[in-house]
């Protein structure tokens, strides 16, 4: 790792969402397979958030005691992750953030520090709903327009704060304006490119830098893939040759190298975030239409 200026670039928060499906198809399959990243991450000391779904939690899922004992975060993704028919903007998903808190709390005893909308799609009411749930951060929001979903794309790319319900937002970084930091674009992209545009983003502003993921982005299946619609199969086929899990650690190898920080989001959303920009829930309902 550089020392100097370099050094201090970031932080880079990663993070995966761990769902009971693999893509769109619904098999949890993937989660027997994942040892090796773990062990990676233990091994080297690697800071992760993932959001698991409450459907897992309430399952006693062994994924859940693994990510545990890898010192990766739990947090919370929703309930059934229903990624079809979640519904809109304009809607509450009382339920799904109920269930899945209830679930969370029976599993580990306290309410979960952070909370990531099935789809990245999240509404005014469910935030308030957070809020009062005691739920320290937000990290829903895809910084772009998603046609039929959202439009998120005239908020900050960077953290901020949701102001009526006093609730911290890391939204997901971009790699470009118009393309998030997922690990399906990382993965077409190539670990060397894809570090240097996040890098680039760093070093504009020190502020906290979200890079979202899924096991799918990291392993195949193939029986899976060959459920999922062509254009989505040929996404993960295209993105597994390029990246994968050796893309993976090929990206956070580079940004070590670059003196990027790597950090979990509860420590940063454990530190003071009132100085964060605030943006109203009016200008959410106004605006976020997609």
């Amino acid at each position: 790792m550089k020392s100097g200026a370099e050094a201090s670039l970031g932080p880079v928060c990663l993070t995966l969402d761990v769902e009971p499906d693999y893509g769109r198809a619904t098999t949890t399959r993937i989660l027997d397979r994942i040892s090796p990243f773990l062990d990676w991450l233990s091994a080297n000391r690697i800071p992760m958030t993932a959001f698991v779904t409450g459907q897992l939690i309430a399952q006693h899922h062994p994924i859940v005691d693994q990510l545990v004992a890898a010192g990766v975060s739990v947090e919370l993704h929703g309930h059934d992750h229903r990624a079809e028919g979640f519904g809109t903007l304009r809607d509450s998903h009382a339920d799904e953030i109920n269930r899945g808190t209830e679930a969370y709390v029976k599993r580990f005893g306290r309410v979960p520090s952070g909370y990531r909308a099935p789809a990245g799609v999240i509404s005014a009411a469910d935030l308030q709903l957070l809020a009062s749930l005691g739920y320290r951060y937000d990290s829903s929001v895809f910084p772009v327009r998603r046609k039929g979903c959202y439009d998120f794309s005239h908020f900050p790319r960077h953290p901020f704060r949701w102001m009526e319900p006093d609730l911290p937002e890391f939204p997901v970084g971009l790699l470009a304006p118009r393309i998030p930091a997922g690990l399906s674009f990382i993965n077409l992209l190539g670990p060397t490119l894809a570090a240097v545009l996040i890098r680039r983003a760093v070093k504009r502003i020190w502020v906290p830098y979200v890079v979202d993921g899924h096991f799918h982005n990291l392993f195949p299946d193939s029986t899976a893939l060959a459920t999922l619609p062509a254009g989505l199969r040929g996404l993960y086929v295209l993105g597994q040759w390029s990246g994968g899990f050796k893309g993976f650690r090929s990206l956070v190898d580079r940004l070590r190298e670059a003196g990027v920080t790597l950090a979990g989001i509860h420590e940063i959303a454990s530190q003071n975030t009132a100085m964060l920009p605030g943006v109203s829930l009016a200008a959410f309902e106004s605006r976020a239409a997609p």
